[in-house]
């Protein structure tokens, strides 16, 4: 069974600061296709609160044209949701929740006409959500206007800084100890798997080759269940925090995603980095640490809980590597290369895309 990979998009990954009158303009023609449902999530920081309405974000032709709208308030930074229905150009979501000055906050908006509602989360919490009433007749308009970070139309935008933005075709969703999930190379957008290859450690010790695909899921090889570190007991269905410890469990074979240190040439066949493999048997190699990717390796923020489509890097404790990596050089079979690398974790190789399997 396989299903073709949902298009998304990573808009701006680094850190920008943005002004009152600065924006960011993307066209639609340059973001994913979207018709009925959408997500957009950004990592936001404010400097200071505006005198007038302020616009984090706009997408639409004009200002009654607002599918979706991110706007603050004036004065004290209430969040307020946006979108344009068919009945009226100005569907607002009644949140008041307020922006602190100088906090990194993680915001997700999503709307699916198909289930007639709008939601709204902060720090992977639920806040609002706005639905329809009417679902035989009424409908959230979509529209193919540019996307604006920043300033729009009649308002303002922030003071502050924006550090990252993903536009996707689905609705974000919490991970929480048993999900099943699959990862996403980004740079090459293929699915870390599994191919039956098996390094040769010695005769009782069978470990399976992880490597990067397709671009295409294989419900067979490419996904995994996430487990307490180390195959430790956890309370199943208990959300995930980011900056912790955790453990994927493939599903297909029941093998733990696993990495080992490099003695006894125990290194990658053509890149020769340190292994990462499937193994049988549970052990203290298996622990994996969970953090929103950063190019800024000195500065990260990791508040909240993980979310479908959050863009992360996977540390491998035991062994202190900076992060699980992948490439383009390519083995016999056409697959990538998986291993730890030594080099700088914000390294964009090191860029993953966690997906929830439902």
């Amino acid at each position: 069974m396989k299903f073709v990979v949902k298009e998304w998009a990573e808009l701006i990954s680094d850190p920008i600061s943005l002004g009152e009158q600065d924006q960011r303009v993307f066209e639609h023609a340059d973001l994913p296709t979207v018709s009925d449902k959408l997500s957009i999530t950004l990592r936001l920081k404010i400097r200071s609160h505006a005198n007038d309405w302020a616009t984090i974000l706009h997408k639409g032709t004009g200002h009654s044209i607002r599918t979706p709208g991110l706007l603050l308030s004036a004065y004290d930074s209430r969040l307020e949701p946006q979108f344009s229905g068919n009945w009226n150009d100005h569907v607002v979501m009644g949140i008041q929740d307020k922006l602190m000055l100088n906090k990194w906050y993680h915001l997700a908006l999503t709307l699916s006409d198909p289930e007639k509602r709008s939601d709204f989360y902060v720090d992977g919490e639920w806040i609002g959500f706005n639905s329809v009433n009417n679902v035989k007749t009424q409908k959230i308009v979509f529209n193919e206007g540019p996307l604006h970070i920043g300033r729009a139309f009649l308002h303002t935008g922030i003071n502050g800084e924006v550090r990252y933005e993903v536009m996707e075709d689905f609705l974000k969703k919490p991970i929480v100890y048993g999900s099943k999930i699959a990862l996403v190379h980004v740079s090459t957008r293929k699915y870390l798997s599994t191919k039956g290859i098996i390094y040769d450690l010695g005769p009782n010790n069978q470990q399976y080759m992880v490597v990067c695909n397709k671009q295409e899921i294989d419900l067979n090889d490419d996904v995994w269940i996430v487990i307490g570190e180390n195959s430790t007991i956890v309370r199943m269905v208990s959300s995930v925090s980011l900056n912790t410890t955790i453990g994927f469990k493939h599903q297909e074979t029941g093998y733990n995603l696993h990495s080992h240190d490099t003695s006894c040439d125990k290194v990658t066949p053509i890149s020769k980095q340190q292994q990462v493999t499937m193994c049988r048997d549970a052990n203290t190699n298996d622990g994996w640490l969970i953090r929103r990717y950063n190019s800024n390796t000195t500065s990260y923020d990791d508040s909240g809980r993980l979310m479908s489509g959050d863009i992360i890097s996977l540390f491998h404790v035991p062994t202190n590597k900076p992060a699980l990596c992948s490439h383009t050089i390519l083995l016999g079979d056409g697959s990538q290369e998986v291993f730890c690398c030594y080099g700088d974790a914000g390294e964009r190789n090191n860029k993953w895309r966690i997906e929830l399997i439902e």
